[in-house]
């Protein structure tokens, strides 16, 4: 692979990641005060919901490992993506606590991957 081309493998990657992050991990600490009065529930239930995302995903991480072992890192990155971008479509539309669990319980897997 020429120079350029390893350049652009990285900078994709690089961007990905940064967008990854910002919607998961970086999410609650900018959004959690307006998620909870949109949602009307309290700030804590938001970062509830958050650590259970943390706790799927960590619960998720050997299976993750095996399924890139098994089929590669990028058809497990494009499933997981789907999930992903899913998860943050269900926040956009949760109505309430139950929503908010399930948004973050799909973000969760897709961070798990």
């Amino acid at each position: 692979m020429r120079v350029s081309a390893q350049a652009g493998v990285v900078t994709a990657l690089g961007a990905a990641q940064t967008l990854a992050w910002a919607s998961s991990y970086y999410l609650p600490a900018m959004l959690a005060g307006p998620m909870a009065r949109d949602l009307d529930v309290p700030v804590s239930t938001v970062f509830a919901a958050f650590s259970f995302a943390l706790v799927v995903s960590a619960l998720l991480g050997p299976y993750a490992g095996r399924a890139i072992d098994r089929w590669g890192g990028r058809p497990v990155l494009m499933g997981t993506n789907l999930v992903f971008a899913t998860g943050l479509v269900v926040l956009g539309a949760a109505k309430g606590a139950a929503g908010l669990f399930a948004a973050w319980m799909l973000i969760g897997i897709g961070m798990g991957g």
